[in-house]
C-alpha cells in the first residue's frame, strides 16, 4: 500500500529515529503483521498489552529478560488458568483464541461494549485475591468487545515507561501512536502522541477532555489520516520527518 511505503522511505531516510511496535499480539502474530504489510522491521517489540518486551538481536528477536521477571514477581505468582477458573463462566464473554493468550495476559471476547462486564469480572477476581489489571477496548469494525486481564500495574504504558529506560530515550523525543482503548494509559502518560484518524470517536473524546484536564493537550496530534498515514502525518507535525 502506498501509505505504508511512504511510512518505510520515512524511516530509512532517517535512520537515526529507532522504532518499537507495541501491540495487543503476540510476537508471532505481530511479526506475521509485518511481512504482511511491508511495515519496516522495529528494534523493539513490545507485545501482549505490555506484558511481553523482545529486543532485537544478530539472530532475530529475543524475550527481555529484566522485563519478564518484573512481570512475573507483579503477576503475584498467579497463573493464567488462575485467572481463568476465578472468572468462571460469564454469558457474553468468551476467550479468545489459544494464540491470543501469553505467559502473562489472559484475554477474552465481550459481546457489545467490555464496559457492562468489568464489575462482574473484578469482583470475581477479588475474591480469589487476584492482583490484576483490567483493560477493555472495543473493535468499531467487528463490534465486538476486548477485555485483557494482565498483572496488577501492568499495560502498554509501563512497557513504554521501560522502553524509555532502557533505550535512552529522552520524553521529548518518544513519539506514541495508537487507535485503541488500550492505549490509552500510554496516551496520557505525558509523551508526544499521535492519534490515528481511524480511533474510537469515544477514546478520542476522552483524551481530549483528559489530555486538557492534565495540562499535556499541546502533545496530542490528532491525524486526520488513518493507520500508517496517520502515524506519518503525525511525525510530521512533531518534526521528526519532512
Amino acid at each position: 500500500m502506498r501509505e505504508v511505503a511512504e511510512l518505510v522511505s520515512a524511516f530509512a531516510a532517517n535512520s537515526h529515529l529507532m522504532l518499537a511496535y507495541v501491540t495487543g499480539r503476540h510476537l508471532s502474530l505481530a511479526q506475521a503483521g509485518i511481512a504482511e504489510f511491508g511495515l519496516p522491521e522495529p528494534d523493539w517489540f513490545v507485545c501482549d498489552v505490555g506484558t511481553s518486551v523482545y529486543r532485537k538481536t544478530n539472530g532475530g528477536f529475543e524475550p527481555d529478560e529484566a522485563y519478564r521477571e518484573a512481570m512475573r514477581t507483579a503477576f503475584g505468582g498467579l497463573s493464567g488458568d488462575d485467572v481463568r477458573a476465578a472468572i468462571g463462566a460469564i454469558e457474553g464473554l468468551d476467550l479468545q483464541e489459544a494464540e491470543k493468550q501469553a505467559e502473562f495476559k489472559v484475554s477474552y471476547y465481550t459481546e457489545g461494549r467490555p464496559e457492562a462486564f468489568l464489575e462482574t469480572v473484578q469482583s470475581r477476581l477479588d475474591a480469589a485475591r487476584a492482583k490484576v489489571n483490567l483493560v477493555a477496548s472495543f473493535d468499531p469494525v467487528t463490534e465486538r468487545g476486548l477485555l485483557d486481564v494482565l498483572p496488577a500495574g501492568v499495560a502498554k504504558d509501563s512497557a513504554v515507561r521501560y522502553l524509555h529506560d532502557a533505550a535512552g530515550v529522552d520524553e521529548e523525543h518518544l513519539v506514541y501512536a495508537g487507535d485503541s482503548g488500550n492505549d490509552r494509559a500510554a496516551m496520557l502518560a505525558g509523551y508526544r502522541v499521535i492519534v490515528v484518524g481511524n480511533a474510537d470517536e469515544g477514546l478520542k473524546k476522552d483524551l481530549g477532555i483528559e489530555s486538557v484536564a492534565q495540562g499535556t493537550a499541546e502533545r496530542i496530534y490528532f491525524a486526520e489520516h488513518p493507520y500508517a498515514r496517520g502515524v506519518l502525518e503525525g511525525l510530521r507535525h512533531f518534526g521528526f520527518v519532512k
